[in-house]
């Protein structure tokens, strides 16, 4: 196992059966080190096959959602190949992918309309007016000064909004998300307008209907999370809203019959540390059934990673039930919803299922394991599944001797007798093993039963990573998550120090005197908080983290969002409740050795974060080095450059080496 491992790293999801042919279609992602980019491709498994193996459809590099046409004609994907993202579609009895949008601002999600004559596409458009797919071009040599002006400034911005940014996208531009039918033959046609954003289209079985989600652009008094559901008659072209609560909702599937709706939704006052909840809408009466909230656990993937997989997974309707995934315990499983609290979890097991397909009693799973990275479980429902097929890695001829080592659990408990799930994974060989102690970001997440490249590289390296569920995070129930809102550095704290001392404990192997601790966004701020209150680690990394709570009011994309978690007065009226849960204010208690990592385009956790803790410690004359990485967003260690990714971990495992051997 090497840190360089990952450009061999292969990720599939995006799952999709044939509707006529028995296929399934993913998309494949692997880091290209010539690149530095993504390779994404179409694949193909043949079901009927005794052992399916995987087929290149395509060979990218830009190739990702797949998803043929209800009469099985066509492949349509998305695709960078002419600039920016665009349908291109594959005839499937033969032929080359052939180009069908061209849309001014690219294509985020599309949908096959039901009698498969063209799609809906999601694509960002300004001035409500669809404009071919160009390029800027310099101005002439006969430019005039109102040409040269309008040219040379048009990466200026202009902000009148509250919200105004998001991590990963950057500034806001004019245009918006609008709904594009586009034909196979014929001139695409624009469904909406104005200054909102529309998304998540999806027809009735029958044509008649579609139904798509809505968000206001700029909510000033709301949640900007707040999404409506639209209903479009598709004959006459006239809108209605679906009288539904002020929700964040997604996932909107229509049922079989068209009498129904199915969706999960969060309520924005619960600011993330509520359930993700799936419901049901009976589309005649007006009734809404909550089918899982009695399980005082999420729907959809709540679990951690560093090597994540495309995902398009949404609830599906099966007859009148409707399966959606299942976060538990560190463990994501596919499971089926009826109303009545009626619930199955379908092949439940120790791993995490990330994105399935279904076509009638056929389902596939995407899944995950700590030693596995990423795979594909064929099955029937009711019966046991296939042996998975698993994405390639650089270590599936050796797993033995070269492969990724497997996690130990236990279970801590904290002092108020709050119990913890905590794993261990140890490195292989005898002797005592140096502790790194890492901490997950959210908080609103989990650890779980799913492969982390940076967690093997350590263990590789010689240490013992220790890793918890402490309260605040997802999968453990409501009440586990939001008891720490407005309240960061106490339980949560106490809960991760409880599951160290617990690994301690169980194994004689870990050096409980030489040890580290590493986290990333909150899990930074959980470093920071460590780090300024106790004096047992030797070495310390903080990434993307909170450090003063107070500015990142202000310089957050969603900081103006967290009023809510405290219960207070703006920050600027009532700054005391941000300035104590504020690491840089016990900076002077830190004397632990710390790497701060940080990148220079997190809208999240913007760069003064890190630089207010940097400049801090230099000033006391502390032990602290900053690591930033330019062009690069809050989700890089997931997302971003491969080399940046490779380049991070090796500076990790520097930094603790420095101190810890």
């Amino acid at each position: 196992m090497r840190i360089e491992d990952l450009f061999q790293i292969a990720t599939w999801g995006q799952l999709a059966f044939d509707p006529v042919r028995p296929r399934l279609y993913f998309s494949e992602s692997r880091p290209d080190k010539r690149t530095n980019k993504m390779h994404q491709r179409i694949m193909m498994l043949d079901v009927s096959a005794g052992t399916p193996t995987p087929i290149a459809l395509t060979n990218g590099p830009s190739d990702l959602r797949p998803l043929p046409s209800p009469d099985g004609r066509w492949l349509a994907f998305l695709s960078r190949r002419s600039g920016s993202a665009q349908v291109w579609c594959l005839p499937l009895r033969g032929g080359e992918p052939t180009q069908l949008t061209s849309i001014q601002g690219g294509v985020k999600d599309f949908v096959w309309s039901p009698d498969s004559q063209g799609l809906v596409v999601v694509a960002h458009i300004e001035e409500g007016k669809i404009r071919k797919e160009s390029k800027p071009c310099d101005p002439g040599p006969d430019a005039s000064d109102a040409e040269l002006e309008q040219y040379y400034n048009r990466d200026v911005k202009r902000i009148k909004h509250q919200y105004y940014k998001l991590d990963g996208e950057g500034f806001f531009d004019n245009g918006r998300d609008q709904l594009v039918w586009v034909p196979l033959e014929g001139d695409p046609e624009l469904l909406t307008s104005g200054k909102d954003h529309f998304g998540g289209p999806v027809f009735s079985p029958d044509g008649e209907r579609l139904f798509c989600l809505h968000r206001d652009y700029d909510p000033e008094g709301p949640h900007p999370g707040i999404t409506h559901v639209e209903q479009l008659s598709w004959k006459t072209r006239e809108w209605t809203r679906v009288p539904l609560p002020d929700w964040s909702i997604g996932g909107l599937q229509v049922s079989p019959d068209g009498k129904h709706l199915a969706f999960y939704a969060d309520k924005p006052e619960e600011m993330g540390y509520g359930l993700t909840t799936l419901y049901r809408w009976d589309l005649a009466n007006g009734v809404l059934t909550d089918l899982s909230s009695h399980l005082d656990r999420h729907v959809g993937d709540e679990s951690s990673t560093d090597v994540p997989a495309l995902s398009t997974a949404k609830p599906v309707w099966r007859g009148d039930q409707v399966l959606m995934l299942l976060s538990d315990e560190g463990r994501v499983t596919l499971a089926s919803f009826g109303v009545g609290r009626q619930v199955t979890r379908l092949w439940d097991e120790k791993r995490v299922v990330y994105d399935f397909a279904v076509k009638g009693d056929e389902v596939a799973l995407a899944i995950s394991d700590p030693t596995h990275p990423s795979g594909i479980v064929l099955a029937r429902l009711g019966e046991a599944e296939q042996p998975a097929i698993w994405a390639p890695t650089p270590w599936a001829d050796d797993a033995e001797a070269n492969g990724p080592v497997a996690p130990e659990e236990l279970w801590a408990t904290e002092s108020d007798g709050t119990r913890v799930h905590t794993w261990c994974i140890r490195p292989k060989g005898a002797g005592k093993h140096p502790v790194i102690l890492e901490i997950h970001g959210g908080p609103m997440a989990m650890y779980g039963y799913r492969y982390f490249h940076e967690f093997q590289c350590l263990v590789q390296a010689g240490y013992a990573v220790v890793y918890t569920n402490p309260r605040g995070s997802t999968g453990y129930g409501k009440r586990f998550c939001d008891v720490i809102m407005g309240q960061w550095g106490d339980k949560d704290y106490r809960d991760v120090m409880a599951g160290l001392d617990a690994a301690l404990a169980a194994w004689s192997d870990l050096d409980g005197d030489n040890l580290g601790v590493a986290g990333g966004s909150y899990g930074g701020f959980m470093v920071n908080w460590i780090v300024s209150h106790t004096q047992r680690f030797r070495a310390a990394v903080t990434m993307r983290s909170v450090v003063n709570r107070f500015s990142a009011m202000g310089s957050s994309d969603m900081g103006w969002l967290r009023v809510r978690q405290y219960g207070t007065k703006p920050w600027w009226e009532e700054p005391e409740p941000y300035w104590q849960q504020s690491p840089l204010r016990y900076a002077s208690n830190i004397h632990t050795p710390l790497l701060i990592e940080h990148q220079e385009k997190d809208f999240r956790l913007p760069i003064e974060q890190a630089e207010q803790l940097y400049s801090a410690l230099k000033y006391l004359g502390r032990t602290v080095e900053m690591v930033l990485y330019p062009d690069e967003s809050h989700g890089m260690s997931r997302t971003g450059k491969p080399w940046h990714r490779v380049h991070r971990l090796r500076t990790i495992i520097d930094w603790f080496d420095r101190y810890m051997k």
